[in-house]
């Protein structure tokens, strides 16, 4: 009889704690606004949103992004926007792309929140915390003058139906972004691209380029970031890329590539940063690369 009663005490007093969170509804202003303010502003606010994807007002989030909506009120697991504050710390796609992911209990407040309707008090417009300091700008490069050649590419690749955008209003550099295609993308469809003379970064995470389309790259000599991420890209396929003298940033995430595609990389002495996690290189090869590119940041 004592043991039925502490089971009970313990069982109501786990009720009383949890209860918040497991039942009634999510109350927005005290549990989800100061996540959206602390996690999502820097990037998503009224100043130059990233994506044009705005997070501090409810016509904003409802909007969505220009690759399209983020949200699906009722649907968590169709909503973009929980997908990536749910993604592991190593996916490039993660959000917030910077600093702290959420914890568990704030990860089931926005599920919670999305499933009851994504309910969003009337004309309210959330700011970042008191005392967030903007980063100063950076000088912009303005890029190279646009060609009719790069017009035409930029309309080819916008009728492919993936993104292709200017990085700032006052620069000609532009963002291609093809990760939304998925395996739509086929390996000849790269070769516009080498109209792009103002190409600086391009993202193919999660198409199924291989190395045909990698062949497409050199010609991409103002390229920057690259993110080949969950590709088909093989040791071969790296080859391509050491006549890019700009490349400092790239990623390799999940792909095939084992420590002789490394080789290729070696000489790429631009490198500054390459993400190597849920590939076959070994600690050898990796210890090769650091022994050739000393000031490499190797993500694994």
């Amino acid at each position: 009889m004592r043991w039925s009663k502490s089971i009970a005490a313990v069982a109501a007093a786990f009720a009383l704690f949890v209860a918040p969170t497991l039942a009634g509804d999510v109350d927005f202003v005290k549990e989800i606004k100061p996540i959206f303010e602390r996690t999502c502003l820097k990037c998503h606010g009224p100043e130059k949103p990233k994506g044009g994807l705005r997070l501090d007002t409810h016509e904003g989030m409802t909007k969505g992004a220009k690759s399209g909506k983020v949200l699906v009120p009722g649907n968590a697991e169709e909503s973009r926007l929980f997908e990536v504050l749910t993604l592991e710390k190593d996916d490039p796609d993660r959000m917030p792309a910077e600093g702290e992911l959420l914890n568990k209990l704030e990860q089931e407040l926005f599920k919670d929140w999305i499933n009851q309707g994504a309910k969003w008090p009337e004309n309210l417009v959330l700011t970042p915390p008191a005392g967030t300091n903007k980063p100063a700008e950076p000088a912009v490069d303005p890029g190279v003058p646009i060609s009719d050649a790069e017009k035409a590419a930029v309309a080819k690749v916008q009728k492919l139906e993936a993104l292709a955008m200017r990085l700032a209003q006052n620069t000609n550099l532009l963002r291609v972004d093809f990760s939304l295609q998925g395996k739509n993308v086929k390996d000849d469809e790269l070769a516009v691209l080498k109209d792009m003379a103002n190409l600086v970064e391009l993202n193919l995470g999660g198409t199924t380029i291989s190395d045909a389309g990698a062949g497409h790259l050199k010609p991409l000599t103002n390229l920057i970031r690259l993110q080949l991420h969950k590709t088909k890209i093989t040791d071969a396929g790296l080859a391509n890329l050491k006549g890019l003298p700009k490349l400092t940033i790239l990623n390799l995430y999940g792909t095939e590539i084992t420590d002789a595609g490394l080789e290729h990389l070696k000489a790429m002495t631009h490198l500054e940063r390459v993400t190597l996690k849920g590939t076959k290189v070994t600690a050898a090869g990796l210890q090769a690369l650091r022994a050739a590119l000393p000031a490499i940041q190797v993500e694994r």
